[in-house]
C-alpha cells in the first residue's frame, strides 16, 4: 500500500516498467521493500544498504552509497488487516481493500503512516566502506613493502643483481599482504580523525538547531520528504533520489514568514533514453512554514473534503475531481520554488 508521496513516483515506474528493489538492514536481518510491491516487508529502524534497478525483469543499475545514521521505518501490514468502515454507506472491509476508493460507492480514501521517520543521525566512517579508499591504501602500503624490501635486500645482499630485483618484487608483495591490515588501520586512524570530528560538530550543530527552534524534527523531516519528492517527481525524467547526507540546516524569518534552509548532499537517479544513470549535487531547499493551516493527516486512513464542494478528493491528484478548486494544503512546511 503506497503512500501519498510515493504516489507519483509509482505510477511513473508502472509506466516505464521499471522496479526497483530496496534493502534494509534490521538488526541483524536483511530487509526488503519494492516499489511494484512484489515484496514489501515491514521495517522498524532500518537503515538502507542497497537499491537494484530493474527495467523489466533485467537488473540495469545498482546504488549502495548510502548514509547508515538516516533510519527509516515503514509499517503497513497492521494496518492493512484492520477492519474499516466506510463513513459514507457504511460498507466494513480491510482497510487494504480501500486503497483505492471505497469499492461500492467509490469514495476516494487516501492513506498515509505517521510511523515513517528519517530519524536519528549516528557517526559513521562512510570512508572506511569506500572500495576507491582500500585501493589507495593497497597501493600506498605496496609502494612502501617494495621501498623497505629494497633497502632492506640491498643492504643485506654482497651484490645487487636481477636476482635480487626479483627478491624486492616477490617480497614487497609479501610483505604489503601482511601489513595491509596495519596500514589499513592506522590510515584509517590518520584520514578518519578529521572527518569524525567535523562530523561530529555538525552534528552537535545540528542538535542546537532542533532545540533552539524547538521545530518537531519527526514532521518536518516528513514534510521535507513529501515536499523535495513532489518537486524531483515532477520532472519526468527523475525516477529515484537519495539524500546521501543532512549537511546544514538555519532558519531566518523575512516578512513575517518563518523559513528553515537546508543544504544537503543529492544522489539524483534518471531515466532517459532506455538508460538508467546517477549523479550526485549538493542541494539547497528553503522551506516557508504554512501559516494559513494545512490538512492534518491522522495515522491510518484519511476521508478528505473538498473545502468548496463537499465532496471526497484524492489527494495525489491535486485538486477536486468534482469542481476543479485546488485542495489545502497537505504540509506543515512548504518548499519554495527558484
Amino acid at each position: 500500500m503506497p503512500l501519498i508521496s510515493e504516489n507519483s513516483q509509482k505510477n511513473k515506474l508502472k509506466e516505464y516498467n521499471i522496479n526497483i528493489k530496496t534493502k534494509y538492514i534490521v538488526g541483524n536481518k536483511i530487509l526488503e521493500r519494492n516499489t511494484n510491491d512484489s515484496v514489501n516487508d515491514d521495517i522498524t529502524s532500518g537503515i538502507r544498504c542497497e537499491k537494484e534497478y530493474y527495467l523489466g525483469s533485467n537488473l540495469v543499475h545498482k546504488e549502495k552509497e548510502f548514509d547508515s545514521r538516516i533510519e527509516y521505518t515503514f509499517i503497513s501490514k497492521e494496518m492493512e488487516d484492520k477492519e474499516y468502515k466506510c463513513p459514507n454507506c457504511g460498507m466494513k472491509s480491510k482497510t487494504k481493500d480501500f486503497v483505492d476508493g471505497c469499492p461500492y460507492c467509490k469514495t476516494y480514501y487516501n492513506i498515509d503512516y505517521t510511523d515513517k521517520d528519517l530519524g536519528s543521525k549516528y557517526h559513521y566512517d562512510r570512508v572506511l566502506r569506500n572500495n576507491k579508499y582500500r585501493i589507495i591504501t593497497g597501493i600506498v602500503d605496496l609502494i612502501i613493502s617494495i621501498i623497505i624490501c629494497f633497502f632492506f635486500i640491498k643492504a643485506t645482499s654482497r651484490s645487487f643483481n636481477g636476482v635480487d630485483i626479483a627478491k624486492v618484487f616477490i617480497y614487497g608483495l609479501i610483505l604489503s599482504l601482511i601489513l595491509y591490515y596495519f596500514f589499513y588501520i592506522l590510515d584509517a586512524y590518520i584520514i578518519l580523525g578529521p572527518i569524525k570530528r567535523y562530523k561530529d560538530r555538525q552534528n552537535q550543530k545540528q542538535i542546537d538547531f532542533w532545540n533552539k527552534t524547538q521545530i518537531d524534527k519527526k514532521s518536518f523531516f516528513n514534510n521535507l520528504n513529501y515536499e523535495v519528492r513532489k518537486y524531483y517527481y515532477s520532472n519526468k525524467n527523475i525516477i529515484d533520489f537519495d539524500i546521501i547526507d543532512y549537511e546544514e540546516f538555519s532558519s531566518f524569518n523575512k516578512k513575517d514568514n518563518e523559513y528553515v534552509k537546508v543544504l544537503a548532499e543529492v544522489r539524483i537517479v534518471t531515466y532517459e533514453n532506455g538508460k538508467i544513470t546517477s549523479k550526485y549535487s549538493k542541494e539547497e531547499y528553503v522551506f516557508r512554514k504554512n501559516k494559513n493551516g494545512s490538512i492534518e493527516l491522522n495515522e491510518g486512513t484519511n476521508l478528505i473534503k473538498c473545502h468548496n464542494c463537499g465532496a471526497s478528493i484524492d489527494v495525489t491528484k491535486g485538486k477536486c475531481s468534482y469542481c476543479n478548486s485546488e485542495i489545502k494544503y497537505l504540509q506543515e512546511w512548504i518548499l519554495e520554488k527558484d
